[in-house]
């Protein structure tokens, strides 16, 4: 009995990484749930470029975005990866990326954490993300 419990928990650990892409594959809930700002640097910044960065004990993430005369910053690609990953709402992020120059410094927030930010076409998306529980 002990013998066949430690192959069924042996094959629910190691099929999946034998099947699948782990480079592709998303973070484990729990993972995310533990500390999902750390979870969007490691999966989004891949370059290591520094664009995503962490403080106030891992509680906020800062973001710095790309522009059409300032191109160093965080791909359309990136910013889209740390949307998804934590769970921005589409209306909120759908405003974040329309917003313009001239509207300055907007804020907005979901469940678990609130955010900040400007948008300058030229200068890139700018945010910080603050988790509030």
């Amino acid at each position: 009995m002990l013998l066949a419990v430690f192959i069924v928990a042996l094959g629910v650990v190691l099929v999946p990484r034998l099947i699948g892409d782990d480079a592709q594959a998303p973070a484990p809930v729990a993972e995310s749930e533990a500390d999902p700002l750390l979870t969007a640097v490691s999966k989004c910044d891949q370059g290591k470029q520094q664009f995503l960065k962490l403080s106030n004990k891992n509680k906020t993430l800062s973001v710095s975005g790309a522009g059409k005369k300032f191109p160093v910053g965080l791909s359309e690609d990136g910013l889209n990866c740390v949307f998804s990953t934590l769970s921005i709402p589409g209306a909120l992020s759908d405003r974040m990326t329309t917003t313009v120059a001239a509207d300055g410094k907007l804020e907005g927030d979901w469940p678990g954490f609130s955010v900040t930010w400007t948008n300058d076409p030229d200068k890139g998306l700018d945010f910080s993300v603050t988790q509030t529980d």
